[in-house]
């Protein structure tokens, strides 16, 4: 029987004795390192009985040959790493060399170019691995490369008002430029620039959602914004010709819904709802804006509150992610602590959805697209997490979780409360961020940075079944008090 972890790492190191060989995982050779003080460096010499130098200073040997040192970054006359392991008498050697930022010719700023007439283009999809209209969207950022924040349905037309590089800037409306990549886009027949109008809406109510259908002229630029007990659209290039809306008799989910025209050109409509918003996606049917809202799902018994509900399982990567000291990728753990929950999740009375059973890549824009075509009610991410140069691990490690919508931080919150609890590291608490896994509207989506796989105590920790069950529980433990919660 499994009992909550105390304090540190529950799972000691187990001792290895192998040949004397120095392996460095990180950094590469001709990593290019961008810090000038101290980074860290992970790899094995392959014993636990073996001592190690690295550039003259004494690294710690952990039980089964793993090291992770902290180090200053070396002088740019020798810019290596000297690494000298020994064993009774034996010694390996090898060198890691790297690389700094060489000064060089200021880069010149790419101009920016205007055009001389209007020059409208229409948005084209940007998600790669849509495989559906519905899945399809435009993304579109405040800068170039920045932060996404527009999400738009193909085929909306816009006036590009200047291209810097592979980058366009276009208008939203009167008030509002922004940035998307030349790529998506193509050239449209319009020649002059026009204000859309939506008209009479209506709302209709299904057993699963209801839908907010707003006829308009053309597709509009959009963006939803969540409020706690509503969900403010913003329209931009409208004009409202509303005047009547019609509700469903028996609507579970939307109250009512009001309008207010913002600007010349932006409408705002606010769709109240009667309690927090739990899911909603956004489409164009038939010459119309559709909300669609989800109907949260109904917890009967508090006392088993995942029976009949959808689990979307994601083990994170790949492509890509970490490698801890003595090469465990953090693909394959992950993937061992999904396995691990998937049955633990059955046993408690719901429905798992893998977004990966095996070894092999997934695309990152799959992940959410299989959960949502699979009804998932929920999505948890597992990953492990590990830190760029300059950034001490021994200093800042442990668990944390991260949400990007604002009705995912209750989810966030419980889960995280649960690995703290099961897996004894320490808590790096909840956090916002734009994750691609964390972006979905249809579901709350959290991802879970369980451990550092670069910590030799916990990489040796993640390689045991007993840590992939730890993490596993921690979830399970999470989701159950939040489908509790949603009881009550």
């Amino acid at each position: 029987m499994i009992e909550p972890a105390v304090p540190g790492v529950p799972i000691a190191i187990a001792p290895a004795d192998g040949p004397l060989a120095v392996k460095v995982v990180y950094p590469r050779a001709k990593q290019l390192i961008a810090v000038r003080d101290s980074t860290f460096l992970l790899g094995s010499v392959g014993t636990g009985q073996a001592t190690l130098r690295i550039n003259g200073a004494t690294v710690p040997v952990n039980p089964n040959g793993s090291f992770l040192a902290w180090l200053p970054v070396p002088p740019r006359d020798a810019f290596r790493y000297d690494l000298v392991a020994v064993k009774q008498g034996d010694t390996a050697r090898t060198s890691v060399a790297i690389d700094y930022p060489r000064p060089g010719p200021a880069a010149l700023p790419v101009p920016l170019v205007v055009p001389d007439v209007p020059r409208f283009v229409e948005l084209v999809n940007s998600n790669e691995d849509a495989k559906s209209d519905t899945d399809a969207v435009t993304i579109l950022r405040p800068t170039q490369a920045g932060t996404y924040k527009w999400f738009l349905h193909p085929g909306t037309k816009v006036e590009v008002t200047g291209t810097r590089g592979v980058w366009s800037r276009v208008r939203l409306d009167a008030q509002l430029e922004v940035w998307t990549e030349s790529k998506f886009t193509k050239p449209s027949d319009r020649t002059v620039s026009l204000t859309r109008t939506a008209s009479n809406a209506r709302v209709t109510s299904t057993e699963q959602w209801s839908d907010v259908r707003i006829p308009m002229s053309e597709r509009a630029p959009f963006l939803i914004e969540e409020r706690r007990d509503a969900l403010v659209l913003t329209l931009y290039g409208t004009a409202s010709d509303m005047d009547i809306v019609n509700f469903a008799t028996n609507d579970q989910v939307v109250r009512d819904l009001t309008w207010e025209q913002v600007a010349t050109d932006r409408l705002r409509v606010t769709v109240h709802l009667r309690q927090a918003p739990y899911g909603y996606i956004t489409l164009w049917e038939r010459g119309a804006f559709v909300l669609r809202v989800r109907k949260p799902p109904v917890v009967l018994d508090p006392s088993r509150p995942l029976a009949g509900r959808v689990i979307a399982v994601d083990p994170g990567h790949p492509p890509i992610g970490s490698t801890g000291p003595t090469g465990l990728y953090e693909g394959d753990a992950t993937l061992a602590v999904g396995l691990a929950l998937k049955p633990m999740l059955e046993a408690a009375g719901a429905t798992v959805i893998m977004t990966r059973n095996a070894a092999g890549p997934v695309a990152l824009g799959d992940r959410a697209i299989i959960a949502r075509r699979a009804a998932a009610d929920v999505m948890v991410s597992i990953h492990l997490n590990a830190h760029p140069d300059g950034v001490n691990p021994y200093r800042t490690n442990g668990s944390g979780t991260y949400f990007f919508h604002d009705r995912a931080e209750p989810l966030a919150r419980a889960v995280q409360r649960g690995m703290v609890r099961w897996m004894g590291l320490r808590d790096l608490g909840v956090n916002y961020d734009n994750l691609a896994v964390a972006r979905p509207t249809w579901f709350p989506a959290i991802l879970c940075e369980g451990a550092f796989v670069i910590l030799p105590d916990q990489e040796a920790a993640l390689r045991t079944p007993e840590f992939q069950s730890r993490y596993a529980i921690g979830i399970l433990e999470g989701l159950e008090e939040y489908f509790r919660s949603l009881a009550r």
